[in-house]
């Protein structure tokens, strides 16, 4: 009898210890995953046209405009497409197999409009659009992945539009700027953008004081800092295409012409891809790098330029709901319209 008690006394004591050790395992800080310091969520291109498209790991995520601008991934060569989940979805980032997103509160008549009552608070999820975590609930603008921040333009209607930034876990948000800043080109752990309150000089923001500094005096647009230039709309140059060596300050023509304005692009490796207004032959084009190899690609008004590794994606302005393809690298021969089919 009494080896009997003494078995159920281990026993007992055995599970009393077990259910203390998960007691305190459960109740232990939880180690927050980190990011790199120079960890970027997109290109800057790609957010700059709004961060509807995103490649991560041979994949494609993006926001599918034939069923909602719900979040679907496909595979590179545009194959395998499926839907991950009903939010529509906008300022895709991708970094540590977790993706952010500001969810757009769907019109077919409005896509990729900011601030007009459609995007409205950033949610982080995994790859499969599974286990979805709000962290901001409110009325937002472009966001963007900064080594362990979110930085992310901030609504409130009786403050206007700001630039804030917070943790990847949605904690410790902080006002940055009162005047909202363009976060999209994030390069080398740092923000790059056209500084509106001084006369659109290109600056930087760096993450660590969220300081910022003059980098190069310019009337910019859209910089997007890549390797050993930055790119960007020069205003002051009829907005030609322009680009600056980081290290001789030397300053390039890509392509300008009298009565002819670049108002968009998207740089990606080798070749950019730019929007046309003016008298001649306005539409998207696509031209290398360094100016060269100059290519008409369509006519019209076009928007939502996004380059993956195989093809480049746009819209035209006044019929969003279809998309159309090129080959990011190779040869063009006309514009291809994409299906994706909606999930049934």
């Amino acid at each position: 009898m009494k080896l009997k008690r003494s078995v159920k006394f281990i026993i007992l004591a055995v599970v009393v210890v077990l259910i203390v050790v998960a007691v305190v395992v459960h109740a232990l800080p939880k180690k927050k995953q980190t990011n790199s310091a120079d960890a970027a969520g997109n290109t800057a291109g790609n957010l700059m046209n709004g961060g509807l498209f995103c490649e991560y790991n041979n994949k494609i995520y993006f926001a599918n405009p034939y069923d909602h601008n719900y979040l679907y991934v496909m595979d590179s060569d545009c194959s395998n497409a499926r839907m991950l989940n009903s939010d529509s979805v906008a300022s895709l980032n991708i970094y540590n197999d977790k993706i952010y997103y500001v969810k757009n509160n769907f019109s077919k008549e409005m896509i990729g409009t900011i601030l007009r009552g459609q995007l409205f608070g950033i949610y982080q999820t995994d790859l499969e659009g599974q286990n979805s975590t709000m962290l901001y609930n409110h009325l937002t603008g472009s966001v963007s992945l900064c080594g362990n921040y979110l930085y992310y333009q901030h609504y409130e209607s009786d403050v206007g539009i700001t630039l804030h930034r917070m943790d990847i876990d949605g904690e410790n948000d902080k006002l940055v700027s009162n005047t909202p800043y363009n976060p999209s080109c994030v390069s080398e752990g740092k923000i790059y953008f056209s500084n509106t309150d001084k006369k659109n000089v290109i600056s930087t923001l760096d993450p660590k004081d969220d300081s910022i500094s003059l980098y190069y005096d310019a009337n910019s647009y859209l910089p997007d800092s890549e390797g050993n230039y930055i790119y960007y709309i020069d205003i002051s140059k009829g907005y030609s295409l322009v680009r600056v060596n980081k290290n001789t300050k030397t300053v390039e023509l890509l392509y300008g012409k009298d009565n002819c304005k670049v108002i968009n692009y998207n740089l990606y490796g080798s070749k950019i891809f730019f929007q046309l207004e003016g008298d001649d032959n306005p539409g998207l084009y696509r031209m290398n790098a360094d100016g060269t190899q100059v290519e008409y690609i369509a006519n019209g008004d076009l928007t939502n330029i996004h380059c993956t590794s195989q093809y480049t994606f746009f819209q035209y302005f006044d019929n969003q709901g279809v998309l159309y393809r090129v080959p990011t690298m190779g040869a063009i021969s006309y514009p291809e319209e994409i299906r994706i089919q909606k999930e049934s």
